[in-house]
């Protein structure tokens, strides 16, 4: 007789769980976590690490290099260096291409695997649910905006080339603290709202690009070609939100068209294109059956 045939069900039905519940806040922030691990591949093949590693390296690597390149060979160099926080950014058009190539892996592969109906029978709610996908892809996005940003200002502090006194550095530091979060939120709300209608992460990331495209072109066209006025030129989220964030660190426009924009519309249209973008992914994901 085999040790098998001596196998005997000893309890049947549900236990009760006895271990620690860590409630809500446990599951935002371990939910957070995960989807950060996955839109930078950690644990994962080579090829899911190399478009956010190769955003990650060449946009930290500019600013390392030019730094470098001071530390060397002395002031004389510095000619490149600005003075103007936002410019110490990362372009616009690396954003885009993170927002797009990288952050929607957050929620698609949710809708592919079936995860998100697994997340439901968790202590997380739709609201929630978002809450802890955006928390993880703004703060992905925010390691190329604000992080280049801050070892730039640092290293131009240490060098003796940052902003002077004190109060001005802590100054800086606050407006473009605040600029990077602002927009790496935008960015986030932004990239979600218009890859949370497929479940294919390529798709999704063409569908962000022409999202973008959709509304930067015309709006360029309609400007150049037609008597409307600069204001146009807020139909384009991403240059709007970029422009913002110059605004907000008192820097040089982007453009010199924006520059003929008021503050309060910059404002204004940087709000609109937020609220739209956070209510087009509220929306999809409360019609969206947890099944």
């Amino acid at each position: 007789m085999s040790a098998t045939d001596n196998a005997r069900i000893l309890d049947r039905g549900y236990r009760q769980f006895d271990g620690e519940r860590l409630g809500t806040r446990s599951a935002i922030r371990s939910t957070a976590w995960q989807t950060t691990r996955s839109i930078f591949g950690l644990g994962r093949k080579a090829r899911h690490k190399f478009f956010p590693m190769a955003i990650l390296g060449i946009t930290y690597l500019i600013v390392i290099i030019q730094l470098a390149a001071v530390f060397l060979f002395g002031n004389e160099t510095a000619g490149f260096l600005t003075t103007n926080s936002w410019e110490q950014v990362a372009p616009g058009i690396v954003m885009i291409l993170f927002a797009a190539l990288v952050a929607p892996d957050a929620i698609v592969r949710d809708q592919k695997n079936g995860m998100f109906s697994l997340y439901m029978s968790t202590p997380l709610t739709k609201p929630t649910y978002l809450a802890a996908k955006s928390f993880s892809v703004a703060g992905s996005i925010l390691l190329i905006t604000f992080g280049p940003a801050l070892l730039y200002l640092l290293g131009k502090t240490i060098k003796g080339l940052g902003p002077n006194g004190v109060a001005q550095w802590f100054e800086t530091f606050g407006r473009l603290t605040a600029a990077c979060v602002l927009v790496s939120l935008f960015l986030c709300a932004f990239s979600l709202a218009f890859s949370c209608f497929t479940n294919r992460r390529a798709i999704a990331s063409i569908v962000v690009l022409l999202a973008y495209i959709g509304t930067s072109v015309p709006s360029a066209i309609l400007y150049e070609e037609t008597n409307i006025g600069e204001k146009i030129l807020l139909v384009n989220p991403i240059e709007t939100a970029y422009e913002f964030g110059a605004r907000l660190c008192n820097s040089p426009s982007i453009a010199d068209n924006y520059g003929e924009i008021t503050t309060t519309f910059i404002t204004l249209g940087f709000i609109g294109w937020l609220l739209i973008s956070c209510l087009i992914l509220l929306v999809t994901y409360q019609k969206r059956e947890a099944i």
